[in-house]
């Protein structure tokens, strides 16, 4: 019943420590409602290998400045100087610079207006990105007055609508000059796109766009989805095709496919090692609004280095101006973090605790359950003692009955008829008998209970203690008390035994009881000698 009992308690302990440890799990993944996404998942092992990526970039434009340093015609070196510019445009805006003014000054020195002409559109990005936004409005205000031949126009076109789009990315909406800007970027968008060929890449990826900005984002979509389709994942074409396809879906509600696209984008930019970029950034706020602050940190600051190593002072600006908000954000999440780590360990300890706990109560019930074998393989012993014993007394009186018979018989049949009544009237005759009886009993009592004396004088005070000078003996009084352990507790019966008179047994009793330590309890201490517990 105890051990069922604790049991029962042991078992409930452990149930509500293991509700409560679930209860822990499920509040700490409830914080965080983002879509689990291979998408977001390949991105984050992306940034921790930009490194090694970028090696190819710049064993690249080593290559390209190893060449010009072994060319001397003009055209060569101005196509290499455009190809460095290129190369270094969304890389290092300020080197992207330092090449295009390199060939500006080779195309002035030998009258070049024409390819001085597209070297000064293709420098005012960089200059854009590294934030000089008065040097490439006046650069492009001068383009604008000079009349540029039919093959520079698409070039002009690209040129205004970049530079327009990107000064929209650094004001708000509500700001006085946002409509003008955003008037000038579409109007040059629409002149690029109408300058384009049909059917080419860029044509479709900036009229797709085009839709997106007029709200016609099914028609944007098929364009964008054809374009995905056919697109190396690993081109700065695939990374604005994703990056358009993630705002339309943000833009519709559509959050979790928002996600998938902007990773998507922003592993691309990895990929071709654009620094200049811009769906890393917007993956971090949105992740910041789900409540992923561990991510959403982790993306703010990959953007933050990628910017100022490209030297994008409005990304930069941008990025830095949520970062402490995020940080923030971060910090109090790690502080969440480190309660459900200490939740975690007082819960595991407990277990712990309880494991041990129950393996202590197993244990002790297993030595409990040995001795239990062990007394009850002792118990067993005992009745086989018993029923050896007992067997053994049938047998010596059988063959001692049979002994009488034929005395009996010889006596009656030689016709010693007083010699047979002499023997059975003799009071020596039945005293023998009866210490033969005796002596056989004691013996197999003793068998049995062996330390059934020591027992009895345990429960006597010291000076009234037996002592037994035959070995496998008992005297009078101890006899009457083995025949009560053995449960004969009638005193008409045991007189009947021990051939004493009722009275006689009552003062031996009587007697015994007077040299105990506890008379009251006595009896019942000597029934409970060689009790299995």
């Amino acid at each position: 019943m105890e051990t069922n009992l604790l049991g029962g308690i042991i078992f409930i302990f452990m149930s509500r420590l293991f509700l409560f440890l679930l209860s822990v799990v499920l509040w700490s993944v409830a914080f965080s409602d983002v879509p689990r996404l291979d998408e977001l998942e390949r991105l984050k092992s992306m940034i921790s290998d930009k490194a090694t990526i970028d090696k190819a970039k710049f064993n690249k434009v080593n290559d390209l400045k190893a060449k010009l340093a072994n060319t001397h015609a003009h055209a060569d070196k101005v196509k290499i100087l455009n190809e460095l510019g290129d190369e270094y445009t969304l890389f290092m805006a300020d080197s992207a610079t330092h090449f295009y003014n390199e060939a500006i000054e080779l195309c002035q020195s030998v009258g070049d207006s024409t390819g001085m002409y597209m070297s000064i559109m293709k420098k005012i990005r960089p200059e854009t990105i590294a934030g000089f936004y008065a040097e490439a409005i006046n650069e492009f205000n001068i383009l604008s007055e000079r009349t540029l031949p039919d093959s520079l126009l698409p070039h002009y076109y690209e040129c205004g609508y970049r530079l327009y789009s990107f000064t929209l990315n650094s004001i708000e909406r509500h700001n006085i000059f946002y409509d003008q800007y955003f008037s000038k970027a579409s109007e040059f968008r629409q002149l690029w796109i109408a300058s384009l060929p049909a059917g080419s890449v860029m044509r479709d990826l900036y009229e797709a766009e085009s839709l997106f900005v007029s709200g016609k984002y099914n028609a944007a979509k098929v364009i964008l989805r054809e374009l995905l389709g056919k697109l190396s994942e690993k081109s700065n074409e695939y990374a604005i095709s994703s990056a358009i396809m993630a705002n339309i879906l943000r833009a519709e509600g559509n959050i979790a496919e928002s996600l998938r696209y902007y990773a998507l984008s922003a592993t691309a930019d990895i990929e071709c090692s654009v620094k200049e970029n811009q769906s890393i950034y917007e993956l971090s706020m949105i992740l910041y609004e789900l409540g992923d602050i561990e991510t959403s940190y982790r993306f703010i600051l990959a953007s933050i280095e990628d910017a100022a190593f490209c030297n994008a002072q409005m990304r930069v600006y941008n990025a830095s101006r949520m970062l402490p908000v995020i940080e923030e954000a971060h910090q109090k999440d790690a502080k969440r973090h480190e309660r459900i780590m200490v939740a975690y360990l007082i819960v595991v300890s407990l277990l712990v605790l309880g494991l041990v706990l129950v393996v202590f109560i197993l244990v002790r019930q297993m030595r409990k359950l040995s001795r239990a074998r062990a007394k009850l393989h002792a118990a067993n012993n005992i009745k086989d003692e018993y029923m050896g014993q007992f067997l053994e007394l049938c047998t010596v009186y059988i063959k001692r009955l049979d002994s009488f018979t034929k005395l009996v018989t010889r006596k009656l049949t030689s016709g010693q008829v007083e010699d047979l009544l002499r023997l059975t009237r003799s009071a020596r005759f039945n005293d023998e008998q009866h210490r033969e009886f005796y002596k056989a009993f004691d013996l197999a009592f003793l068998k049995i209970y062996t330390t059934f004396v020591d027992d009895v004088n345990a429960l006597l005070r010291p000076e009234e203690r037996y002592t037994i000078e035959t070995p496998g003996t008992l005297n009078n009084e101890l006899r009457i008390y083995a025949l009560i352990r053995l449960g004969i507790n009638d005193g008409q019966k045991i007189a009947e035994f021990l051939k004493y008179s009722v009275n006689t047994i009552y003062t031996y009793r009587n007697r015994i009881k007077n040299k105990a330590i506890n008379r009251e309890t006595f009896e019942d201490d000597v029934m409970n000698i060689g009790v299995i517990e």
